[in-house]
């Protein structure tokens, strides 16, 4: 069944299973910013990881790497990159918050950045992270 606007975001529980929420994520049974909002808020990282690296080709733990850096960029670059949407971001904006346990983060700054950021440019900038294949 394809998402629609009845479709249950993925549970807590279910989280800690992150290969069945990708799955259901590449199938079109989970909408991308309903599975980056669980694993967020559960402030399951690695699973957050695992998502987003499938989504842009890149190793889980560079995104975790990026996802836990003291600057937002790299992680919003990644999160636009891999499609996530502005709703998706705001829990992963809140999570990092919460890891970071920071009073300068500026999530408000963040989130421009996100927006006013391009999906193709955000996707040529990940690019470059790539493993090399030796092509």
């Amino acid at each position: 069944m394809p998402p629609t606007a009845h479709t249950p975001p993925p549970s807590v529980s279910m989280v800690d299973a992150p290969a069945v929420v990708i799955d259901q994520v590449t199938h079109g049974y989970v909408l991308l910013d309903d599975a980056v909002t669980a694993f967020a808020d559960a402030d399951r990282i690695a699973g957050l990881a695992l998502l987003i690296g499938v989504r842009t080709s890149l190793p889980s733990d560079t995104v975790e790497r990026a996802l836990d850096a003291r600057s937002p960029g790299a992680a919003t670059l990644l999160c636009r990159a891999a499609g996530v949407g502005v709703n998706g971001f705001s829990a992963v904006l809140r999570m990092r918050q919460r890891r970071l346990r920071d009073e300068d983060l500026n999530p408000a700054h963040a989130l421009a950045g996100f927006l006013q950021t391009p999906t193709d440019v955000a996707q040529g900038a990940v690019g470059i992270l790539k493993p090399d294949d030796g092509i």
